[in-house]
């Protein structure tokens, strides 16, 4: 199954994976561990943008998105970059085993690149966070997506 890049790149900050439908979630084939609250979180956010569906993200909304989920999940500084260290510690937790190695290398180089362009002053589009999407998105796919 192949994603177009809006939906891509949304879902990978749902649980940082491929999402075949709201809920269920995998990897390389293997799921990936989203709890309750994590799941929340997405349909906050989801909720927030005035989104109804992972799969229907217009375009103009899916950075904002993406932000709002770094925020919810504790992954920005109050600075709006992105907490390096929170970042990959979910990963290590949400991600299955086998890809959790080339996920973390790949989006740190991400962060290190990117991650100070999250969310600048005044970007009411959040169009700050395409930087960093792009490239987590790139990686996610290279690896979760056979």
């Amino acid at each position: 199954m192949i994603a177009s890049r809006a939906q891509i790149l949304g879902i990978l900050l749902l649980g940082i994976s491929t999402v075949y439908s709201q809920e269920e979630t995998s990897c390389a084939g293997e799921e990936v561990k989203l709890d309750e609250h994590q799941k929340a979180i997405i349909t906050e956010c989801l909720e927030a943008a005035g989104i109804k569906s992972i799969w229907k993200i217009p375009a103009d909304k899916l950075a904002c998105f993406g932000v709002c989920l770094l925020e919810k999940k504790e992954m920005m500084t109050p600075e709006g970059k992105i907490n390096h260290e929170k970042a990959l510690a979910y990963i290590e937790s949400v991600m299955p085993e086998k890809v959790r190695k080339p996920l973390i290398e790949g989006v740190d180089k991400c962060i290190k690149e990117h991650g100070d362009k999250v969310k600048g002053g005044n970007d009411p589009t959040c169009v700050t966070f395409m930087e960093v999407g792009q490239c987590v998105h790139d990686v996610f796919l290279d690896i979760c997506v056979d």
